[in-house]
């Protein structure tokens, strides 16, 4: 089994215990591992790390008989991973291909980790730490933050589902499942493969359930209204800092207290601003 995309390892931990039960290979593909990563893979030295990108690692010699494709989630990056699986194997050879992120907000929209990994023609265009929300095919202040991403959802050639289904119209005899659950978990396999049956029986019942779809949009509608709130929270917290900082600079201000002398002479023993005022709004 290849794993393209392993990140900090949290899968390729749990595919690591069940190949030791099963005799599987294990081997995951990371350009950039972070420490995480590095340290399971020497913890695990059943796992073949491969710290290049998926195109390298797919145009090494051999094939999987499974693939996991988690990598960097957009139309070109995915359809040139796609079309090195497929010049292994075709038919029913083709192998087991399973991905994350084929519903919102990849599905229909790029996102990058290096845009410069990927031509400037084939590139939608960029927008820079977005921030997106379901339902909304531009950017929004409080949406979930992406470093790259498309500046518009929609059209050709934009999004990870949108490259799948690309490459399955152009081909014969594949299948793809899609479960909406946790931003979408897909599932890709020729019919004519000897345990097509048996993933078929397995996902199909899921493709694309309307009740997995509904509480999929709810769970995304509070995770992008709570990370908004959580925005909010920030930005109050930063302006009752920078009060707090004033404040104190006007408590140590000899020009403040002048005025406050000032502003006593005028209103009689009774200014409407004064230090103690400022020192109860301190809470001190």
């Amino acid at each position: 089994m290849l794993e393209i995309g392993a990140y900090r390892g949290e899968l390729t931990a749990l595919l690591l215990d069940w190949a030791a039960g099963s005799g599987a290979a294990i081997t995951a593909v990371e350009p950039d591992p972070p420490a995480e990563l590095l340290e399971l893979g020497e913890a695990r030295p059943e796992l073949e790390l491969l710290e290049e990108t998926s195109e390298e690692a797919l145009r090494r010699p051999g094939r999987a008989d499974a693939v996991v494709i988690d990598g960097d989630h957009n139309y070109f990056t995915l359809s040139r991973e796609l079309e090195l699986i497929a010049a292994r194997a075709t038919g029913a050879e083709t192998p087991l291909v399973m991905f994350h992120d084929l519903c919102w907000p990849h599905a229909r929209r790029d996102t990058y980790y290096a845009p410069e990994r990927v031509p400037p023609e084939a590139r939608q265009p960029l927008v820079h730490d977005a921030g997106l929300a379901p339902g909304e095919p531009g950017v929004v202040e409080n949406g979930l933050p992406f470093t790259w991403a498309a500046a518009r959802e929609g059209g050709e050639r934009n999004g990870t589902l949108t490259a799948i289904e690309d490459f399955i119209a152009a081909r014969d005899g594949l299948r793809l499942a899609v479960i909406p659950a946790f931003f979408g978990f897909g599932v890709l396999w020729h019919q004519q493969a000897p345990w097509a049956a048996a993933v078929a029986a397995a996902v199909e019942p899921w493709d694309r359930h309307p009740v997995l779809a509904r509480l999929e949009a709810n769970r995304v509608a509070h995770l992008v209204s709570n990370f908004a709130r959580a925005r909010e929270l920030e930005r109050e917290r930063e302006w009752r800092e920078r009060q707090e900082e004033l404040l104190c600079a006007m408590l140590g201000s000899s020009a403040f207290a002048l005025a406050e002398r000032l502003a006593r002479l005028r209103a009689r023993g009774r200014p409407t601003f004064s230090r103690e005022k400022v020192r109860r709004a301190l809470g001190r």
